[in-house]
């Protein structure tokens, strides 16, 4: 049996090691920029969902939800100034997030704007919001700015922005965690419906109308093919849940996750929550796969500069900067 001693040194190595800061960064960058492109779509609907003249009125949201929560429009007035004076702000800080430019405080913000937007207009949501107000809160916890990022450049001359480029890794372990949660929660409510025992949920799943993109008739017409993608949906989303803990299993695993949610998006119209679930699985790749992925791209910038037309003074001082050098 595993000793006391065994189990709490193998937890506080799971959540508390030291890994480089190159793998929660280029996380950043990457979902930053999605919610940066969540966030253009949504621009068109301000005055529907947002504005003082909104589907849902300021005040049918405000009687609904009277408890303390999150939200810019309980301090001013629903006029159509503050909804983009919301919007406005929120994309600011998605854009300085993805940039790394004063990271922490710009994810806070971009929080703040998010769940005051997503509560001005509650019964719009999906479970893909969600996930992003939770990932996104997770993210302000780590030292995602510490790399990759304006903050590590401004690092090199000013000393107040001088961070580590090791960090313990427990922020990175909760998101681990939050994603496991969800296909497993997924899996357990799935195998609680009569449709995906018998094989016959694919089928209706991409039928419904308005829901579906591009069609694959040969295949969605297959009884036998249709069966095999219900409980293969299931034993993928449970694979994502569990055995993608397991280090022998997690590269196929996170592959057959790809696939199947590239699947998904290719038979449904579901905006950005297959992107976004795709986005979420890179965090299972270890940090120091993540960094040597971030090396291979520097070596390959550095070569595009070295082989440019550019002056030797200007391809010097970007080089040096792409290295990290002052």
């Amino acid at each position: 049996m595993l000793g006391l001693k065994t189990i709490f040194s193998d937890w506080n190595k799971f959540f508390f090691e030291e890994k480089p800061t190159e793998g929660i960064a280029l996380f950043r960058i990457v979902w930053a920029g999605l919610l940066l492109c969540y966030f253009i779509m949504d621009l068109g609907n301000i005055t529907d969902f947002y504005g003082p003249h909104a589907i849902v009125s300021h005040t049918t949201a405000e009687n609904a939800f009277p408890f303390l929560h999150i939200s810019l429009f309980k301090l001013f007035k629903p006029t159509y100034e503050v909804a983009y004076g919301v919007m406005v702000v929120y994309g600011i800080s998605l854009f300085t997030s993805m940039l790394g430019f004063f990271t922490r405080g710009s994810l806070i913000v971009a929080f703040i704007c998010m769940a005051s937007l997503h509560q001005r207009n509650i019964w719009l949501l999906s479970s893909s919001e969600m996930l992003m107000r939770a990932i996104t809160l997770l993210l302000i916890c780590s030292p995602c700015g510490h790399s990759l990022s304006i903050d590590s450049l401004l690092g090199r001359y000013f000393e107040n922005f001088r961070q580590k480029r090791t960090w313990p890794i427990w922020a990175l372990r909760l998101i681990q965690i939050q994603i496991s949660v969800v296909y497993l929660w997924t899996t357990w409510h799935k195998l609680k419906g009569e449709t995906w025992l018998d094989g016959t949920a694919v089928y209706y799943a991409t039928r419904i109308e308005g829901l579906t993109n591009f069609p694959l008739p040969f295949l969605l017409d297959s009884p036998l093919f249709l069966k095999l993608a219900t409980w293969g949906a299931l034993l993928i989303e449970f694979s994502l849940g569990s055995l993608i803990w397991v280090k022998k299993l997690r590269k196929p695993v996170i592959l057959a996750g790809i696939l199947f949610h590239l699947g998904i998006e290719y038979t449904m119209s579901i905006p950005f929550f297959e992107l976004t679930m795709i986005v979420l699985l890179m965090n299972f790749f270890t940090p120091e796969e993540l960094k040597a992925f971030v090396m291979r791209m520097k070596d390959w910038f550095i070569l595009g500069i070295q082989d440019s037309t550019l002056a030797n003074e200007i391809k010097e001082k970007l080089i040096r900067t792409v290295r990290g050098q002052a």
